[in-house]
Order: C-alpha cells, then sequence, then structure tokens
C-alpha cells in the first residue's frame, strides 16, 4: 500500500485534464446572476517531453458574491494530479480578465476531482477555482458540482 501525501505544489508532475462542463451552485444564484460557471480546459505536463506544462484553460463566470466575466490563463505555471479512482488535478497561473482590463497581477487556482466518466451516474465531477489580483484580493470563485459536461483527468 503506498501512502498517501499533498501534491508537490512547487514542480508539476505528469499530468493531463481535458473537456468542458457548466457548474451549478444553488446558493449563488439570485436575481442578477445564473448560479452558473463554465470551464473549457486542456491542459498537460509530459517531463519526459515537455519543458513546462501546456494548454489552455477559459473560465466564465456568472455567480452571485463576485465579479461576473471571462478569465483565460495567460500561464500555466504549475499542474498537478493524483488518484486512481477518482483522478484529481490542480493547477495555478497568471490569467487575463476581460471584466476588469486594467486588473494587474490576475491569478487563477483549479481543482478537478474526476468521480465518473459522462454517462456514469453517480457522485458528479467537482470543479474549484478562485481567481486573485496582484494585491490578493478576490476577484471570483466557486466550487460545485458537474451539471452538464465532462471533465476528464488522466489516472496516473
Amino acid at each position: 500500500m503506498s501512502s498517501l501525501s499533498i501534491p508537490a505544489f512547487h514542480i508539476s508532475d505528469k499530468s493531463k485534464v481535458k473537456g468542458g462542463a457548466d457548474i451549478f451552485i444553488a446558493s449563488r444564484q439570485d436575481a442578477l446572476s445564473s448560479g452558473v460557471f463554465s470551464i473549457k480546459i486542456s491542459a498537460q505536463f509530459d517531463p519526459s517531453v515537455d519543458l513546462y506544462p501546456v494548454g489552455s484553460l477559459f473560465i466564465k463566470v456568472d455567480l452571485s458574491d463576485g465579479t461576473k466575466g471571462s478569465f483565460k490563463a495567460t500561464s500555466i505555471e504549475l499542474i498537478n494530479s493524483y488518484g486512481k479512482h477518482n483522478p484529481t488535478v490542480y493547477l495555478t497561473g497568471q490569467c487575463a480578465d476581460d471584466t476588469q482590463p486594467d486588473a494587474l497581477g490576475c491569478r487563477y487556482w483549479v481543482m478537478i476531482a474526476n468521480n465518473k466518466a459522462a454517462q456514469q451516474s453517480g457522485t458528479p465531477d467537482i470543479v474549484g477555482f478562485a481567481i486573485h489580483d496582484r494585491n490578493g484580493s478576490r476577484i471570483a470563485y466557486g466550487t460545485g458540482p458537474v451539471k452538464s459536461g465532462d471533465i476528464e483527468v488522466a489516472p496516473k
């Protein structure tokens, strides 16, 4: 039996994630917000091939208690994944914000737990994200179950 450990958050490890999904959070829905954020992602790191993590990440946010808009990764600085039965991936890097184009230092953090294939029943995939500016002020955040779509995290 192997021991569990916290992911190495200083260097990337072999990881691959791809897909798109809409995530609904009922408590983040109000008269002005749908309570949905969407994610599209295709990212990977294979140390035998890649010098750095590569790929794309796009998040569209329509949640209460935060900035609504679209965020696009301009870098993937770190990607770590672990697990076999519900592989989970973490990413972080820099981003651009279409709602506050003059906001400097936009950074993101994303977590995706791949709990099942798209057509299976059971625990839905879970996606969480946080976006901050260079001063550490929260711009947008959310964590919830996938309502539609699918994201595949390749197991190690």
